[in-house]
C-alpha cells in the first residue's frame, strides 16, 4: 500500500464519517490540479504544488451538549485554492478561521464561491448533509460584524495531553507544550461569552433553513431572432473563438462554445430558446464578473472575443495570455518563452543567462503569467517584431536570394600553382 494512503488513512482514524467527503474533495483537488504534491501530518494534509494552496484540518469532534454547531462547515472556493473552516470559530475574533474569511473578502478581489456545509449522516461511502449556497462576502460582513472575542484556548497533543491556556498566550505556550508532548493535535478557541456564541450559531442555523430552495429548472429569456443572426454574423469571422455575446446583464455563450466554456466557468448549461429553431445550448457570466470570467477562458488557451451593443467589448487573444518568444525575469533569472501547453497547465522556458548555451526548464501556466502581468507590455514587443521578420520576405527579395545561391553554385576555376599545377 502506497504509504501517501497509510498516512491518510492513519489522520482519518478517528474521523471515519468525513472520509468519504475528503475522498470527493481530493478527487475534484488533483483532477484540477495534477501535479499536485500531498503531504500528510498529524495535524494536517497539505496539498502544494509551486506553493501551498490548501489544506484539510480537524480538531476532536466535541459532543452536541458541549458545541452543538462545531460541524457546521464553511467552505469557499478562490480561483487558485480551496478553505474549509469551522463556523463555530469564524465567529471568534482574531482565530485562524475569522482572519481568513475575512482577508479573502476584504482584501482580494477575485469571484469567490461560498457554501455552508452541514454534515449530517453517513451512507456507506457517502457522506449525507445540507448545502447551502451564500453570499461570500455577505457572511464576512456579518463575521467582522457580530464576532466574539477569545477567552481560552484548548490545545490537546499527541501523547493525549490537553490544556486551556489564555488566548493572547497560546503561541508562546504552545511552543514550549510541543516540546514536551508533541505536536497539536486539535486546537479550539473558547470566546469570552459562550452563551452568546451558542445563539449566534443559531441565529445562522435558523436563516439557513429559511433560505428560499433552487428552482427545479431555470428558464432563461428567448434569444430575439435579429440578435441571433448578428451573433452569427460575428461567429462565422471567428469560428474558432469563445464568443461572449451580451445579453440581459450577462454574457452568453451558445452551442460548442457554451460546451466548452460550462466546465472551465464552473457555470450550468442551459437551453436557449429561438423562434423557429431547436433549442440552443447556452452557458454565461453576469456582466460586471466579465474580467474574472473571460481570464478563466484565456487561461485555458482560447481566443475569447466578448460583444456588446453589437460591437468588440473586449479581445483576448490566447498567443497572448504567454507570448511565445518572449523574455522575462522569473525567480531573477533572464528566461525565454519557449512552448505553452494550456491543457497541461505548464510552460516550458530556456534560461538565456548565457545566450550561447540556453538551459530547458519548466514552470507552472499560473506562475509565469504572474510574472507576465509583472513585467508588464514590454515584453510583447520582442515577439511581435520577430512575426514582422518573418512575414516581411516579397518577391524581390526571394529573387535576389535565388541568384545568389545561384551565383555561389558557378564560381570561376581557381588556378593552381606550383606542384598542384604539374598534376
Amino acid at each position: 500500500m502506497d504509504t501517501t494512503l497509510q498516512d491518510t488513512l492513519f489522520f482519518f482514524d478517528r474521523h471515519q464519517a468525513v472520509y468519504p467527503l475528503y475522498e470527493c474533495f481530493q478527487e475534484k483537488l488533483l483532477a484540477r490540479f495534477p501535479e499536485s504534491r500531498i503531504k500528510v501530518q498529524k495535524s494536517q494534509i497539505s496539498y502544494c504544488n509551486r506553493h501551498h494552496y490548501a489544506c484539510v484540518s480537524f480538531l476532536k469532534v466535541k459532543k452536541k451538549s458541549e458545541l452543538p454547531e462545531d460541524r457546521t462547515l464553511i467552505w469557499f472556493c478562490r480561483e487558485c485554492g480551496t478553505h474549509c473552516l469551522r463556523e463555530s470559530q469564524a465567529f471568534v475574533r482574531d482565530t485562524r478561521e475569522h482572519t481568513t474569511l475575512r482577508f479573502y473578502a476584504e482584501q482580494s478581489g477575485e469571484d469567490i464561491t461560498a457554501r455552508i456545509i452541514v454534515p449530517k449522516s453517513v451512507k456507506g461511502k457517502k457522506v449525507m448533509g445540507d448545502v447551502y449556497e451564500v453570499n461570500f462576502r455577505d457572511l464576512a460582513f456579518k463575521v467582522a460584524q457580530d464576532s466574539i472575542s477569545p477567552a481560552m484556548t484548548r490545545m490537546a497533543f499527541a501523547d493525549g495531553f490537553e490544556q486551556e491556556v489564555p488566548f493572547h498566550k497560546s503561541l508562546r505556550q504552545a511552543e514550549l507544550l510541543v516540546q514536551e508532548h508533541g505536536k497539536i493535535t486539535s486546537l479550539h478557541v473558547i470566546p469570552v461569552d459562550k452563551e452568546a456564541l451558542a445563539d449566534l450559531l443559531k441565529q445562522q442555523k435558523y436563516r439557513l433553513e429559511r433560505l428560499p430552495e433552487a428552482a427545479s429548472e431555470e428558464k432563461l429569456p428567448s434569444l430575439p431572432v435579429a440578435d441571433y443572426r448578428k451573433y452569427e454574423v460575428i461567429k462565422q469571422d471567428h469560428p474558432d473563438t469563445l464568443v461572449c455575446f451580451a445579453q440581459h446583464d450577462y454574457f452568453e455563450l451558445y452551442g460548442d462554445d457554451a460546451k466548452k466554456a460550462a466546465p472551465l466557468l464552473s457555470a450550468k448549461l442551459l437551453d436557449k430558446k429561438i423562434r423557429g429553431q431547436p433549442p440552443l445550448p447556452v452557458t454565461g457570466f453576469k456582466q460586471e464578473l466579465w474580467v474574472a470570467a473571460s481570464k478563466k477562458l484565456w487561461k485555458a488557451g482560447h481566443d475569447v472575443l466578448l460583444i456588446k451593443d453589437g460591437e468588440v467589448f473586449k479581445d483576448l487573444k490566447a498567443a497572448d495570455f504567454i507570448p511565445v518568444g518572449a523574455e522575462l525575469h522569473i525567480d531573477g533569472i533572464l528566461s525565454r518563452v519557449e512552448k505553452v501547453d494550456f491543457q497541461a497547465g505548464r510552460v516550458a522556458l530556456a534560461n538565456i543567462e548565457q545566450r550561447d548555451h540556453p538551459v530547458p526548464y519548466s514552470e507552472s501556466l499560473d506562475y509565469v503569467r504572474s510574472c507576465v502581468e509583472d513585467a508588464g507590455l514590454t515584453i510583447y514587443e520582442a515577439p511581435r517584431k520577430q512575426r514582422k521578420e518573418a512575414t516581411r520576405s516579397s518577391v524581390r527579395d526571394k529573387l535576389k536570394t535565388v541568384r545568389k545561391e545561384a551565383a555561389a553554385q558557378t564560381r570561376s576555376p581557381v588556378k593552381a600553382k606550383g606542384k598542384e599545377r604539374e598534376l
